[in-house]
């Protein structure tokens, strides 16, 4: 599975919703992808259309420093929820942190640039949800 798939996975969303189509994602037919050129990141998709992207966001750690996701910003609102962490979220545009533990969520307002960083000794896994298109 592929960056094309973006916007259309697991199925069309408009098309769905007029056949009423009702589709399971196990954990094994997410759409993974790695993003990030400088900070590799793993993102699994269990959905990703016109309305919404939900998927689990896997940072590691090593390396000098923090691991962190690039830089990134979205069009629609977008929340994360943390299930193993703790994650710290920077808004560069405000010089801002947040630190997010287990079980707690951020809610972030679409069009702020973000990244968020692993400063722990193990790896941290986000759920997020991000919504462009309402």
């Amino acid at each position: 599975m592929s960056l094309e798939k973006l916007g259309t996975y697991p199925v069309d969303g408009a098309q769905a919703r007029k056949r009423g189509d009702l589709v399971k994602v196990a954990k094994s037919d997410r759409l993974h992808i790695v993003s990030g050129r400088d900070h590799p990141v793993l993102v699994q998709f269990c959905v990703s259309n016109d309305y919404m992207h939900v998927g689990e966001l896997t940072i590691p750690v090593g390396g000098v420093g923090p691991r962190a996701s690039e830089p990134d910003s979205h069009e629609g609102d977008a929340v994360f929820y943390i299930l193993q962490g703790p994650a710290t979220f920077y808004l560069a545009d405000t010089d801002e942190t947040f630190h997010i533990r287990d079980g707690e969520s951020f809610f972030l307002p679409g069009g702020i640039s973000y990244q968020c960083l692993n400063y722990g000794s193990n790896p941290i896994r986000v759920v997020f949800t991000i919504a462009p298109g309402l």
